[in-house]
């Protein structure tokens, strides 16, 4: 009976050890290169866009107007930092109709959701080499569950004005993006 008992443990414990990996003397993988790290992470909100929002702004003394949106861009990303260009249209009331040529820096989150600085160069009436304004401000960025969809909210506000058609104010803007690749 003892050696039986010897035997059924000694069959046990060769069945609960775990044995040894054949792989593991086969050293460790080498080094990944940056373009591998890139590819592993891709970030869904690389690219040229196309975008369609509403505008808010803020005037100094009160009055509040509200634009529709317009615009395209694009960004271009290295790991998790981004550039990205864009130009805009602004639609709706006559003081706050105009365009922008904006540029954005930020950093990415994560794949699905970016933080940015931007500085835009606003005109009213389209006029963007005569007088306008210098806003700076920042904004996010949010991957959709849609593929090439986001969503973005911007805040900025008048650093700096030229001519007579400028305003002390702050502006909001919300929208969607569309990605194309």
């Amino acid at each position: 009976m003892r050696k039986f008992a010897v035997a059924a443990f000694a069959a046990l414990v060769a069945l609960v050890t775990p044995a040894t990996a054949p792989a593991a003397d086969k050293g460790s993988p080498p080094p990944a290169t940056l373009e591998q790290i890139i590819a592993a992470s891709p970030s869904a909100l690389r690219g040229c866009y196309v975008e369609a929002g509403l505008a808010g702004t803020f005037l100094a003394v009160g009055d509040r107007t509200a634009n529709g949106v317009a615009g395209f861009g694009c960004n271009v990303k290295v790991e998790r930092v981004f550039l990205g260009a864009n130009v805009r249209g602004f639609f709706g009331e006559a003081e706050t109709r105009g365009g922008s040529l904006g540029l954005r820096m930020g950093f990415a989150v994560n794949p699905h959701a970016d933080l940015y600085a931007l500085v835009d160069w606003r005109a009213q009436d389209f006029k963007l080499g005569s007088a306008g304004q210098v806003y700076l401000g920042g904004g996010a960025e949010i991957a959709l569950p849609v593929e090439g969809l986001s969503a973005f909210a911007e805040g900025a506000w008048a650093a700096s004005k030229w001519g007579s058609a400028t305003r002390d104010e702050v502006s909001t803007t919300i929208g969607l993006r569309w990605r194309f690749r």
